[in-house]
């Protein structure tokens, strides 16, 4: 078994279409049912190809973790018995699980004015920042600009280029997207304009010449940052709202929905595989088309 989760391990890191992130879930996932089967049974260890092991895995988490978290286990078990399979293995137990229905969630977004104080903030940040502290704050603003202008991911954010940016035509190419897809996403003339001040305005060390978003020591800036960054401009700006960079996309592909845009169009922009993902942003609209009704409308 040891030999086999090593070489599920390798083939996790040679796949192509797993982020990082991913790849560390299904390791943990799978590490968590070997845990359970050979460490948590009463009495004798339990055979982890067996379907009633992995159904009382998954029903042990169900208590405790929400759907999308159960799902996201059989889908890593799913991936891991294929592989053994592959490997001469003869039981694929996740075969036979049907997985939790996801739940529905409304994403999180921020609405226009917040934004608007938001990028405020940060471009008096700049204003007030000493010699010092300013490459960082200009990299701050330009990262969020940067996120709602064009609805990244942070993932996708902290792997741009300076050759994947053109401020001429106003278009940011994203090479690693989710599921290594690439796509070129619009953006605004501020992110812009943002992007080429701290670019020009950076004067610390540089020991990654290619990548656009840099953190202090002059290295690429990490998914875990750019929370950070975004968390201290939410308080800089005096929101009372708890958001991730995340909430800036959903932020980006609402405003569009709510301004008209067409839904396969901030498909695209977005990096949606599916329709089925974009739509979920008809939800948040509806609220909003709701509330201008009851606002408009005589007899609402």
């Amino acid at each position: 078994m040891v030999s086999l989760v090593s070489a599920y391990a390798e083939h996790l890191r040679s796949e192509a279409g797993l982020s990082p992130a991913t790849r560390r879930a299904y390791l943990t996932d799978l590490g968590q049912l070997l845990e359970f089967a050979f460490d948590g049974a009463p009495s004798a260890p339990l055979d982890p190809f067996r379907v009633d092991t992995v159904r009382a895995f998954l029903a042990a988490h169900a208590r405790s973790s929400s759907r999308t978290t159960v799902a996201r286990k059989l889908a890593a078990l799913r991936s891991f018995y294929g592989f053994a399979g592959r490997e001469g293995a003869t039981a694929n137990p996740a075969e036979a699980i049907i997985g939790p229905r996801p739940q529905r969630r409304l994403p999180a977004h921020l609405v226009v004015d917040d934004v608007a104080r938001l990028l405020e903030a940060a471009a008096q940040a700049v204003a007030r920042a000493g010699k010092r502290q300013k490459p960082l704050r200009l990299r701050d603003r330009a990262l969020l600009e940067l996120l709602y202008s064009s609805g990244l991911r942070a993932s996708e954010a902290v792997a741009l280029d300076w050759d994947h940016v053109d401020t001429a035509l106003g278009v940011v190419r994203v090479e690693r997207g989710k599921g290594g897809k690439q796509r070129v996403v619009p953006m605004t003339a501020d992110a812009g304009r943002a992007l080429a001040e701290y670019r020009n305005g950076w004067d610390r060390p540089r020991y990654d010449e290619r990548a656009v978003f840099l953190n202090h020591r002059g290295r690429r800036l990490n998914v875990r940052s750019v929370g950070r960054i975004v968390e201290a401009a939410l308080h800089a700006a005096g929101l009372a709202v708890t958001a991730s960079p995340h909430a800036l996309r959903h932020s980006f592909a609402t405003h569009l929905l709510e301004s008209g845009a067409d839904l396969r169009a901030i498909q695209e922009m977005l990096g949606h595989a599916s329709i089925s993902t974009t739509q979920r942003y008809t939800h948040v609209d509806l609220r909003h088309l709701t509330a201008v009704y009851d606002k408009a409308h005589p007899r609402a």
